[in-house]
């Protein structure tokens, strides 16, 4: 059979542009992919870091065209010259993308998103139209994204293209005033409930639900969580209506990246038959911080994440006394965000300068160090599509404690403290005392050493590579191309 040939969509992609774990995804994924004898090819905006970075480029179309409310805008295609991977191409025009970041500053988003994402899926479908390269199914990720497969839908030219929207978290929702809708040259029947409009405005995610041939999201639990209230951010009876064409597809590691056997920004390498070099690791973490040293030989929990409501770090203010006292760890949180949430944070933490540090950024070295060092990983979020450092962790023999949701529940299984079965600890609901609960119960399995270390060695054997998660979705781009109904 001739190669499956799929257009890869995403607003970033590493090692070029990175916000998020969208650009982990569409870093990795396209690669696994080719593995796979899929012909792929990968499109993101033209960021001016990637040009920064200096990569080798090439220009392959200089002139094309789209309509942009009234104007006919001009762009250029640029191919990123990068060997072993998957083909890449950017979108270049200066008053679009040539800025310091990619979607906005520390005053917010900038003000002419919609402007640039309209343009961006505008532009994104006259490339298709002057290709010589015509794919089978065209995978659109995230509200970046969201109107291509609408304008798939509304030529004729492109309307055997199937289409996937891949929602990588439903808190972001690309919603727009309507005065911004008339951009997106669309007939306006398309504004309605039915279809964009939402509550007064219109988001380009729901363009993506609504007219995309099939949806994923990245886990199995986080598929079923969009449908309800809850978790679905308002699309949920979108969602629930279509459920036959909604999937979930778990994420992936890149552990060629992500291994504490390779790792060079560690203190020291190990294996999972060998952890001297892990409590070299936790040496290294205790001394750096500044910790009480007879934390060698208690628990040091880490936290590395993005501190908002979502990733549930305000739960861990109220049983900080309880944790560093009566439990008698070590916590260690890398991360930044929310400003009143950091400042509540280390004001909690200043008693507790032994056994408590606050590193007030996000720095890939230090999480690698903490993830190596610390003996357990803390993430308590509310809701987690899929997350990824709880697969690091893994990998890390660092134990996971987290809370049963998304991508964490389907990751993360419970614990048996009498026989060392499972991987991690979990918690039910997003409160502060089943956090407590969950916590405690690590700590004293930690104590019964022959059973931490099983669980260390089920932890570092588990398999949540690319070439897994590619071959889930290879087998739904062959579903999509056979299927009539999806």
């Amino acid at each position: 059979m001739s190669p499956i040939r799929v257009v890869f969509i995403a607003s970033e992609a590493v090692p070029f542009a990175k916000t998020g774990g969208l650009a982990d995804v569409a870093g990795s994924l396209p690669d696994a992919l080719r593995q796979l004898n899929v012909d792929i090819r990968v499109v993101i905006p033209g960021y001016r870091q990637i040009f920064e970075h200096g990569l080798r480029h090439e220009l392959v179309c200089p002139n094309l065209h789209t309509w942009f409310g009234s104007q006919r805008l001009t762009f250029q295609v640029r191919k990123l010259l990068v060997e072993n991977a998957a083909p890449l191409y950017v979108i270049d025009r200066e008053d679009m993308f040539d800025r310091p970041n990619l979607y906005g500053n520390g005053d917010g988003d900038y003000y002419d998103n919609a402007e640039r994402f309209i343009f961006f899926c505008r532009a994104v479908a006259s490339l298709i139209h002057s290709w010589d390269f015509t794919p089978h199914v065209i995978h659109c990720n995230d509200w970046h994204t969201g109107l291509i497969p609408l304008y798939m839908q509304s030529e004729p030219a492109f309307r055997r293209f199937k289409t996937l929207f891949t929602v990588h978290n439903m808190g972001y929702s690309g919603l727009f005033s309507s005065d911004k809708f008339m951009l997106t040259g669309l007939d306006s029947s398309h504004y309605q409930p039915n279809g964009l409009e939402f509550y007064g405005r219109w988001s380009m995610l729901k363009a993506g639900l609504v007219y995309s041939r099939a949806v994923s999201t990245v886990s199995p639990t986080y598929a079923q969580e969009i449908q309800t209230p809850e978790y679905g951010k308002g699309p949920e009876g979108v969602l629930r209506n279509r459920r036959a064409s909604v999937f979930g597809l778990l994420n992936g590691v890149n552990y060629q990246q992500w291994s504490p056997e390779t790792d060079s920004l560690i203190p020291a390498r190990y294996t999972p038959g060998d952890l001297s070099g892990k409590r070299i690791c936790k040496t290294a973490l205790i001394r750096t911080c500044q910790l009480d040293e007879a934390l060698m030989e208690r628990p040091v929990i880490g936290i590395v994440s993005r501190l908002d409501i979502q990733k549930g770090i305000d739960l861990i203010i109220p049983i900080l006394r309880e944790l560093l006292e009566s439990l008698n760890v070590g916590l260690v949180i890398l991360g930044t965000g929310d400003s009143a949430l950091q400042q509540r944070l280390q004001q909690a933490g200043e008693p507790y300068a032994g056994a408590f540090a606050f590193i007030q950024r996000f720095d890939e070295e230090w999480a690698r160090r903490i993830l190596a060092g610390a003996d357990m990983l803390l993430i308590p979020s509310r809701y987690e599509p899929c997350g990824l450092t709880q697969l690091y962790a893994m990998k890390y023999g660092t134990i996971p404690v987290v809370r049963a949701t998304g991508g964490l529940n389907d990751t993360v299984s419970e614990v048996n403290e009498r026989t060392g079965e499972g991987t991690g600890f979990t918690f039910k609901h997003a409160n502060s005392t089943d956090c407590f609960s969950a916590i405690k119960k690590a700590v004293d399995v930690y104590r019964m050493p022959l059973i931490w270390r099983r669980i260390q060695s089920n932890d570092m054997s588990m398999d949540f590579s690319w070439g897994k998660a590619a071959q889930n979705y290879l087998s739904l781009y062959q579903e999509l191309m056979m299927d009539s109904t999806i």
